[in-house]
């Protein structure tokens, strides 16, 4: 995949050099600065969503939260263990309020604790489709770059519906 993009970049510096030469190192700088900025955006804003979900943890909340979601990932979730089924919480939870990133350790902590195919297929699918109520990420982001931020309602209706597409079609089709 470096490949593609080496060579991408290559055809663009070259098309630029041939089109107006002045611009190509102006150009780049600009591609590398937007770049910065972007990686210290992300960055923040990973560092606020980990420290919330760390808070959560330590205030045992993801306990409570597992023995309320119990039921809804014991039907999606069958037969695994107690640990699985707390790592799963937290995964869920972390992704409906848009910590897609802060998600991802406990996915994987979810994963190896899980003994069943068809339950790690789901998580996948689950993950991927990501019920979000709150688009945490995708809201800082266009604030930052000073767009409205008017896209919750299309967001949850958008993954509400691949999610439940995504978890009956791995319930028909995975054995």
């Amino acid at each position: 995949m470096n490949y593609v993009f080496l060579a991408m970049m290559l055809a663009s510096i070259f098309l630029l050099t041939r089109q107006s030469p002045e611009k190509v190192m102006s150009s780049m700088l600009d591609g590398v600065t937007s770049s910065v900025y972007l990686a210290i955006k992300l960055f923040a804003i990973y560092a606020v969503w980990l420290s919330v979900l760390k808070i959560f943890e330590k205030a045992n909340l993801d306990k409570s939260l597992a023995k309320k979601l119990k039921k809804p990932i014991g039907f999606l979730f069958k037969g695994e263990s107690d640990k699985a089924y707390e790592y799963l919480s937290l995964n869920l939870s972390a992704n409906i309020l848009g910590m897609g990133g802060a998600a991802t350790p406990t996915g994987i902590k979810s994963i190896e604790e899980m003994t069943r195919h068809k339950n790690k297929v789901m998580l996948i699918v689950i993950n991927s489709t990501s019920i979000q109520l709150i688009p945490a990420t995708i809201v800082a982001l266009r604030a930052s770059f000073g767009s409205v931020t008017d896209i919750i309602v299309p967001s949850l209706i958008a993954t509400l519906f691949t999610s439940i597409v995504g978890v009956i079609m791995v319930k028909v089709f995975v054995k």
